[in-house]
């Protein structure tokens, strides 16, 4: 069984690139793209640019539910889309030269019902970060807890160190906590200060690579791969999707194995090497990747 379930996100993304530094109360020439993002959003979709069967629940607008399913569907995801009142999200990202600055308004998102989902019949079940703001830590035990009684493995993607923070790092950790593997990035990781709390925390770095750590103190790295860097929006999401593809089709991966863990940081990596070559954060945003 390699089902997964992704759950989080969906936000329209506007991305902007200068041609140069930016000059304040005037103009600066830039290129901008327009096109449909959110962290498990992204994930699911180059989930499914691997092969792999995904199902997709997050929460949109009314307004967009069919438009969403449809794109969705196009490119091989079977969408369940909760709906809302409120707009579907949105996000701002500047981006200069390695680095890149978010604003986002969450809108629907933050109406996604998790009570409402049943993980039964999956090998994995992949949660945004985000849309463990806001939520109690009873809530979430209850969800993981369904989780594990459905066989499947629980992996979250922190999101965000900015919201982290206006959220509180304490009940924070307490509610990711629950998973069986964490993706923090390396400042995510030293906010968090997981380390031997999960099962496994899988820690990216950027171009540098990334490296798996056991709660039993055992640890493993693959190093990163020299690429011409577009735009790194989306490629943590790129290393997840890449990462998790790798690990569930391995025998017994629920075990989380050093070699099959090895195996999927590599994939992870090509993954995420892949995503910083192109504008956007999804592979069907260019016909060719």
């Amino acid at each position: 069984m390699t089902k997964i379930l992704v759950i989080g996100d969906v936000i329209e993304d506007v991305i902007v690139i200068p041609e140069s530094e930016i000059h304040p109360n005037t103009d600066t020439k830039s290129a901008i793209h327009k096109s449909m993002g959110g962290q498990a959003a992204n994930v699911a979709s180059w989930l499914a640019f691997y092969g792999v069967q995904t199902r997709f629940v997050g929460c949109v607008s009314l307004t967009d539910v069919r438009k969403l399913d449809a794109e969705l569907d196009q490119i091989g995801i079977e969408a369940a889309l909760q709906s809302s009142a409120k707009p579907t999200g949105s996000l701002v990202v500047l981006v200069q030269g390695d680095s890149r600055s978010m604003l986002t308004d969450r809108g629907a998102n933050l109406d996604l019902n998790l009570r409402a989902i049943d993980p039964t019949g999956f090998a994995a079940v992949y949660l945004s970060g985000y849309s463990l703001l806001g939520r109690g830590l009873d809530e979430i035990k209850d969800f993981a807890a369904r989780v594990r009684r459905a066989g499947a493995l629980l992996a979250i993607d922190p999101g965000s160190y900015g919201f982290i923070e206006d959220h509180g790092v304490e009940l924070f950790n307490k509610l990711i906590s629950e998973a069986d593997l964490i993706f923090p990035n390396l400042e995510e990781d030293q906010l968090l200060g997981l380390a031997g709390v999960v099962a496994l925390n899988v820690v990216t770095k950027g171009q540098t690579g990334a490296a798996a750590h056991w709660a039993n103190g055992q640890s493993v790295e693959v190093a990163g791969l020299e690429t011409e860097s577009i735009d790194p929006t989306g490629a943590g999401d790129a290393f997840c999707a890449g990462f998790l593809a790798s690990l569930v089709a391995g025998e017994h991966f629920q075990d989380l194995r050093p070699e099959l863990v090895q195996k999927a940081l590599k994939s992870g990596v090509e993954a995420g090497s892949k995503a910083v070559s192109l504008v956007g954060a999804r592979p069907s945003f260019n016909s060719g990747v």
